[in-house]
């Protein structure tokens, strides 16, 4: 059977459509078909030094990492934010096709005192995971030995309040292996239960940590080592991370629509002893 409808039904039809749909405000379609999907390498950077003598696999040269951030420039890549990441997975903004993360793990002093200065002039940003203990440990003695002292809380204020580091957590006191413990990860002996009960111990002294020194609270998470459990991801997604990150090397794919897609990144440690173009062939950029 045909229903024909009047001209005078079908608008009052459709104007009851556009109200509803203005009332739980629906996303256009077509801010979801632009650019649904991103690959999004990570580079992983740790402590930099003005010593040759000193750099490695997790310490890499002043020079060098200058050399990386004018290779990425040169190749027309932008960095993003936690912030920008979250908002593309929750289709409130977009990223550039050209996107890649830079991170530091653990908070060495050298992220303040020289990847801050070399971020700026070049025009990228970067993301911190620090360790609260860490932190709190170099407030109170106040030791400033970039061989290795680690970031206290008023430069990781000071950062926070910019726009060209954000601070983030990397726990507040499990980078360690100790006992039959990597990290976060779970022990074998462990019901669920206590295993979530120890994670978000941690979790909570973190955010107040967080809260009373910089006034904000992470929202990322990078695993200490890479270390963790099946049970890791849900447990944080609980505590309010929207973002986790391994130490797994490989291009990530960031989806519109798809917060999921943030939980596990991959991300590419950076070495001394390789060049610019070399190490960044690896994540597809040449």
């Amino acid at each position: 059977m045909v229903i024909k409808l009047s001209k005078t039904m079908f608008l009052a039809i459709a104007a009851v459509l556009l109200l509803v749909s203005t009332a739980v405000n629906v996303v256009p379609v077509s801010s979801i078909i632009g650019g649904t999907e991103r690959d999004l390498p990570v580079v992983m950077y740790h402590q930099l030094t003005k010593n040759q003598k000193k750099s490695g696999k997790y310490v890499l040269t002043v020079e060098q990492f200058e050399k990386d951030l004018m290779f990425l420039k040169s190749k027309g890549y932008q960095s993003v934010t936690v912030k920008q990441l979250i908002e593309f997975s929750q289709v409130k903004g977009d990223i550039p096709e050209k996107s890649i993360l830079i991170t530091f793990d653990d908070g060495q002093e050298t992220l303040y005192e020289y990847a801050l200065p070399l971020l700026e002039k070049y025009g990228f940003t970067a993301v911190g995971f620090v360790v609260g203990a860490l932190a709190d440990y170099y407030t109170e003695i106040d030791d400033h030995n970039l061989s290795y002292s680690y970031l206290n809380w008023q430069q990781i204020k000071e950062m926070s309040e910019g726009n060209i580091i954000e601070i983030e957590s990397h726990s507040f006191d499990l980078h360690k292996n100790t006992g039959n413990r990597s990290g976060i990860k779970k022990k074998k002996e462990e019901t669920v239960e206590q295993y979530r009960e120890f994670l978000c111990s941690d979790v909570a002294k973190m955010k107040t940590a967080m809260e009373n020194n910089t006034g904000k609270n992470p929202v990322a998470f990078a695993f200490p080592f890479g270390s963790f459990s099946r049970e890791s991801t849900e447990i944080l997604k609980e505590c309010g991370f929207k973002m986790t990150l391994t130490c797994e090397e490989r291009v990530n794919k960031i989806k519109k629509a798809e917060p999921e897609s943030l939980f596990g990144l991959g991300r590419y440690n950076r070495p001394e002893g390789i060049s610019s173009e070399s190490f960044f062939e690896k994540m597809g950029i040449s």
